[in-house]
């Protein structure tokens, strides 16, 4: 098995993508009903949410290709930024969701001749809007929902992902404000608390990124510092266009084969779908977000035999899509960026 010098391989695309499947294959082989198939029909409106979801899937990566287009302040052309996006995508998707795309973008953005301080820069500007939508969202969520139909699941299910998207969130929480203050106020500090905490017993073996990590947050905070509003304003808009592109693409697959009575519920319970999706061990999410999903949102599919079937479409347009392409552009890109060199895995 041939695996580039940058460290992808065929694996890196067949495992999530077996995991997710054999998932979704379980799913089928347990609950699939083809009687509950037959009452579904493809009509005018069905081929229309479908294109709406897809155009939802798009707005994804619009919104993520315009934010790279500003934080590089135009450096990068569109194009670019389009292979960024994708790369950064398929890169989220084979990595574990605690590391995403975002760590790999650093390497995307130097390959496209910015300066590795500059993209560190860029990525913590981009973890920080990423992680700001999610608890800015939260509230805003709130004051139109009783929290009790977040989780309205009372199973011991329902109690755990309760309880981890309580601690994702605060863990969050606690991620914002040693971005903003490291990187508006005191970086200085921040580098401080950070070696501190990586020289406890437990932490130590990982003591050399993590100073690496505060140095990073030093560097950024000169990148960024004094940036305007025009700045800033691109940016946040394009955060918002993609998590909630992200977001909408369910409702239009709901919409096009049932009738939705409540679609900002649906919103919000994939709002808790994605921050506790964080904490999935497996390369993006795979096999845990088909469960997650099944679990919050059947109860919104009035034909129980066809959530199977909404699973896999929905994973084939947020998921196996970025597979698929990222199995096409990364070897070239490989190529390009790091010739033509080989390890064998």
């Amino acid at each position: 098995m041939e695996k580039t010098a940058s460290g992808f391989s065929i694996w890196k695309v067949l495992l999530p993508t077996f995991i997710g499947l054999g998932v979704v294959a379980y799913m089928f082989s347990r609950e699939f009903n083809i009687d509950d198939l037959n009452q579904i029909n493809i009509t005018g409106n069905t081929i229309f949410w479908i294109l709406v979801a897809f155009a939802f899937m798009l707005g994804r990566d619009i919104g993520f290709t315009i934010r790279y287009r500003y934080l590089t302040e135009k450096q990068l052309s569109w194009m670019q930024c389009i292979k960024v996006t994708l790369l950064a995508e398929f890169g989220t998707a084979i990595t574990p969701s605690v590391v995403g795309g975002s760590s790999m973008a650093v390497l995307f953005l130097a390959k496209e001749n910015i300066p590795v301080g500059r993209s560190t820069a860029m990525v913590f500007v981009t973890l920080l809007l990423d992680e700001m939508f999610f608890i800015i969202t939260f509230p805003i969520l709130l004051l139109f929902l009783p929290f009790h139909t977040l989780f309205a699941d009372h199973t011991a299910l329902g109690s755990g992902v309760l309880v981890l998207f309580i601690a994702a969130y605060i863990i969050k929480m606690l991620i914002c404000t040693l971005l903003i203050i490291g990187l508006f106020f005191r970086p200085q500090a921040i580098r401080w608390l950070i070696i501190k905490i990586f020289r406890l017993p437990l932490l130590r073996r990982w003591h050399k990124g993590a100073a690496k990590a505060g140095d990073d947050i030093i560097v950024s905070s000169r990148e960024i510092r004094g940036k305007g509003l025009s700045y800033w304003y691109p940016l946040i808009i394009a955060t918002i266009l993609s998590w909630c592109s992200r977001y909408l693409v369910v409702n239009a697959i709901f919409m096009a084969f049932f009738e939705v009575h409540d679609n900002l519920l649906i919103f919000a319970r994939q709002f808790v779908m994605w921050v506790v999706m964080v904490v999935s061990p497996t390369p993006g999410g795979s096999g845990f977000s088909e469960f997650i999903f099944k679990q919050y949102l059947s109860e919104f599919i009035p034909l129980a035999g066809v959530v199977p079937l909404i699973v896999l479409l929905w994973r084939l347009l947020t998921y196996y899509n970025y597979l698929f392409v990222g199995a096409l552009i990364v070897p070239r890109w490989v190529k390009k960026s790091f010739g033509t060199k080989s390890v064998s895995s």
